[in-house]
C-alpha cells in the first residue's frame, strides 16, 4: 500500500467514525496509527494497514446496516464491509469473542487525530491476544510491530491500572520480550543508534505496564 492508499483508507475511517459517534470504536493498525501521529516519540516508518477494524454498538450496528453493504461472518464473530474499497472489520456489541468488550472499549475511548480509538491499554491487550495467535506468520511480525511501537507510546503516558486488568500473566510474559525483539530495527529502517534509543523508550513502557498490573492485581 502506498500513501495514498493509506491516505484514502484513513479518510475512509474518519468518515465511519464521523457517521457513528460515539458508538463506534476503532481498534487495530488504524487505531495505533492514530495514537502515534500525536506522538513526540514516534513518527516515522509507520506500517500501513490495509485494512480497518472496529466495535460498533449493537444501535449503531443496526443504522450500519441501512447504509452499508454488511457480510457476516460468523465463524469469526464478526461482519464484513467495504468502503473507499477497503474491507471494514465490525465487532459487534456483545456478538464478538474479543478479550476487551464493547462496554469497556468505548468507556475508556479517546480521540485520537479526529478518530475514535482503543486507549493504548487495550490496544496493547487486543493486540498481544493477536499476536499470541499469530506468532510465526506475517501477520504476527506485524502484530509484534504494532505492540513495539504501543509500547514506545504508553512511555509517554501514564497507564490506568482498571483498563490495562484484562492483560493476564502470560500476556504480561510475552510482552516483556517485544522491546528487544527484530521490531526495533524494523521500525528504524536498520538504523541501530536509532533502535537502540527506542528499546530504552519500549523497556520503560513495558514497566509501566507490569508495575500497573501487579498493582491492580494486588488489589483485587
Amino acid at each position: 500500500m502506498d500513501a495514498r492508499e493509506w491516505e484514502d483508507l484513513w479518510t475512509a475511517s474518519l468518515e465511519v467514525s464521523h457517521g457513528f459517534e460515539p458508538g463506534a470504536v476503532f481498534i487495530g493498525g488504524v487505531a495505533v496509527f492514530a495514537h502515534t501521529r500525536q506522538s513526540r516519540l514516534y513518527s516515522a516508518h509507520v506500517a500501513f494497514s490495509h485494512d480497518a477494524d472496529l466495535l460498533i454498538s449493537v444501535s449503531d450496528y443496526t443504522d450500519l446496516k441501512d447504509i452499508e453493504q454488511v457480510t457476516p461472518n460468523r465463524r469469526l464473530q464478526k461482519c464484513q464491509f467495504y468502503k473507499r474499497g477497503f474491507e471494514f472489520d465490525v465487532y459487534v456489541e456483545g456478538q464478538h469473542g474479543l478479550v476487551v468488550p464493547y462496554d469497556e472499549a468505548s468507556a475508556y475511548s479517546v480521540t485520537r487525530a479526529e478518530l475514535r480509538v482503543a486507549c493504548l491499554e487495550h490496544l496493547v491487550i487486543l493486540k498481544m491476544k493477536a499476536f499470541e495467535d499469530r506468532r510465526g506468520s506475517a501477520k504476527g511480525m506485524k502484530d509484534e510491530d504494532d505492540l513495539f511501537k504501543l509500547l514506545l507510546l504508553v512511555s509517554e503516558t501514564t497507564v490506568n491500572g482498571a483498563a490495562i486488568a484484562r492483560l493476564d500473566d502470560r500476556g504480561v510474559e510475552h510482552l516483556q520480550k517485544i522491546p528487544r525483539s527484530d521490531a526495533a530495527l524494523r521500525s528504524t529502517a536498520g538504523n541501530k543508534h536509532f533502535a537502540t534509543k527506542l528499546r530504552e523508550a519500549a523497556e520503560r513502557g513495558f514497566g509501566m505496564i507490569a508495575d500497573a498490573c501487579n498493582t491492580d492485581r494486588r488489589l483485587v
